[in-house]
């Protein structure tokens, strides 16, 4: 790290002396770890290092020497399995990133030579701005770690936290860390059986911070966590989970994802989002909601649903028990069943979800919300069925209002309209299909809404409590 002369000095520390002896000041000259602002610092090179060595991974196959420690990195059964070249010169990926201090190069490789080749180049990357040190032991590459295999290939892998099948594509929480979590859950909801002892906040702080980090190899998780997130911010003495039945849930349903984590991986893909291959559309009043669904990138019956409020849904809205932000939260967990019987499978797919009610939007994006217990209530289940089905992260978007005509026909065909009153799906159908006609000769068509999927809803949406097994 370049510094300004005589700034060296902020980067210096004073050694351990006795009384009486003259103060001996250290001036290190390459950048320690510990320092409050050293971070930044210190990732920039470890990040530069691996610009160098991504430079180098790009020159031609066998260019540079066998490093010193290549021999750490190979030998297992996977890599002695792929033959020593490539006879067809066919070129391989691989990916090589940096975490603070930690290496970390993904390989397809189709030859041992290939992975050779970034490994011999990674570590020159390294070498350019963390010189090498003739003492292997005080190496910048810990050879410490080296020997523990910690940079050995393989198909699987344990990286920051969490455990990689390249085979499977699949990844889950370190076995260690999710053994940890599950125990200190179980003792949790055990002690919560008897009312008598409470979780202390620093406890509870942290675990759930650690649920957090665990939660990013299961997305569908953070939609769990909003009671935990409100108990935080509460900051009490103490927690106690049997005063607390929403908090108690989001805790039980915590650990059963955990739990089934090893067993049901989550795939990589279920992790990254991409342009949408189904569209639902969704509006909701004080009457009742609507919505449409089709295909974008795959085929899909044009659909179009509707369902009324029942009269105690209707009757909780003028009392403020429930905001216009939470029927439209329960439209667009109507609108995902909806599309789940429409579309079928949705194992790796991509769906987008438009609603014309911002904070709708951004409770669904952050799958938490800071304010509304019902929308968190809706989040919760909407999280569950996401995990279920295994669909890539949802995209969320907003539409204005007056773009959402296609939707305010169903959400307001109930009488509230004159103009949009349908007394019966065959009336929807002719309306819709008069007033938005398909091409090719296309149809809509109507999706009837079971009274099993309605009463679940609806009683999510007026707090009614519910475990995972009901929407497992």
């Amino acid at each position: 790290m370049d510094a300004e002369d005589g700034a060296e000095w902020n980067f210096s520390y004073v050694l351990p002396q006795s009384p009486g002896n003259p103060c001996l000041l250290v001036v290190p000259t390459s950048l320690q770890m510990g320092w409050v602002e050293t971070p930044p610092f210190f990732c920039a090179a470890s990040e530069t290092a691996r610009d160098v060595a991504h430079d180098y991974c790009e020159t031609e196959l066998g260019s540079l020497p066998p490093h010193k420690f290549t021999h750490y990195v190979t030998g297992n059964h996977a890599y002695a399995e792929l033959p020593e070249t490539d006879p067809t010169s066919r070129p391989f990926r691989y990916l090589l990133e940096v975490y603070v201090d930690d290496f970390v190069s993904l390989v397809i490789p189709t030859s041992r030579e290939q992975l050779r080749h970034v490994s011999t180049r990674t570590m020159p990357g390294i070498y350019d701005v963390f010189p090498a040190d003739d003492n292997d032991a005080n190496d910048p590459i810990l050879e410490k770690k080296l020997k523990q295999l910690d940079g050995e290939y393989g198909t699987t892998k344990t990286i920051i936290g969490f455990d990689f099948d390249g085979l499977a594509k699949t990844l889950w929480l370190e076995d260690a860390k999710r053994t940890h979590l599950l125990t200190v859950l179980h003792g949790w909801l055990r002690s919560s059986r008897t009312g008598t002892v409470g979780i202390p906040f620093k406890e509870f702080k942290s675990v759930i911070a650690k649920i957090r980090h665990a939660f990013t190899a299961i997305p569908a998780g953070r939609g769990l966590l909003t009671p935990c997130n409100k108990m935080l911010q509460m900051k009490p003495p103490v927690v106690y989970l049997h005063r607390n039945a929403v908090l108690l849930a989001a805790v039980a349903g915590c650990r059963t994802l955990l739990r089934e984590s090893s067993d049901s991986p989550t795939r990589c893909r279920e992790l990254v989002s991409g342009w949408p291959d189904y569209i639902g559309v969704c509006d909701a009043s004080s009457h009742g909601v609507g919505g449409v669904v089709f295909g974008e990138t795959e085929s899909c019956l044009p659909t179009v649903f509707c369902w009324e409020w029942s009269p105690e849904v209707k009757e909780a809205y003028p009392s403020k028990r429930i905001t216009n932000s939470d029927l439209e939260m329960a439209g667009l967990l109507f609108l995902w069943l909806v599309i789940e019987s429409v579309c079928g499978n949705l194992r790796k797919k991509h769906v987008a979800l438009f609603s014309d009610s911002s904070p709708t939007v951004g409770w669904v994006r952050r799958l938490a919300t800071r304010g509304s217990l019902v929308s968190a209530h809706l989040i919760r289940a909407l999280a569950l069925r996401l995990k279920l089905n295994g669909t890539c992260p949802i995209t969320p978007l907003h539409i204005a209002g007056e773009e959402n005509s296609m939707t305010d026909i169903p959400s307001c065909s109930f009488g509230s309209e004159p103009q949009w009153l349908c007394r019966t799906n065959d009336d929807l159908l002719t309306l819709f299909n008069t007033t938005f006609p398909l091409l090719n000769q296309s149809s809509w068509n109507v999706f009837q809404l079971s009274s099993r999927i309605s009463t679940r809803v609806t009683s999510v949406l007026l707090m009614k409590d519910f475990t995972l097994e009901e929407w497992w």
